[in-house]
């Protein structure tokens, strides 16, 4: 009986402890960027780009300071006296989320899941 509680207690205990790494392992936490410096804000333009298939989009210096969420949309096309000359939006706002994950900073592209790891930010959990 003792060697069955035992073996009961080894088992009860491997499981608790697979289940706390694997718990651990795979946490996302959203997270922010208080104070940018200019290398990570340079980084963090890049990576939206990347995030965004290359194209060029505008990444503002408070991005990701009080919000775990940027949306990035289209700049409607304007005459020199302030018109707007294109306004049609053919594609939905594109969403990226800052969270914390393994200890590491990662930029997602809410739409695909893509994430990438952020090097240079300092980020917080929110």
């Amino acid at each position: 009986m003792q060697k069955l509680v035992s073996n009961l207690t080894v088992l009860l205990m491997s499981q608790i402890l697979t289940g706390c790494e694997l718990a651990a392992t795979g946490q996302e936490s959203a997270a922010r960027i208080p104070v940018h410096s200019d290398e990570s804000l340079t980084e963090l333009r890049q990576t939206a780009q990347q995030l965004f298939g290359g194209r060029e989009i505008t990444v503002g210096a408070n991005a990701f300071s009080s919000s775990n969420q940027l949306l990035i949309q289209r700049v409607a096309i304007r005459s020199p006296d302030g018109m707007m000359i294109d306004t049609r939006v053919d594609e939905p706002p594109f969403i990226l989320e800052l969270f914390i994950r393994e200890g590491g900073c990662y930029l997602k592209n809410k739409s695909s899941g893509e994430a990438l790891r952020l090097y240079q930010a300092e980020c917080k959990a929110m």
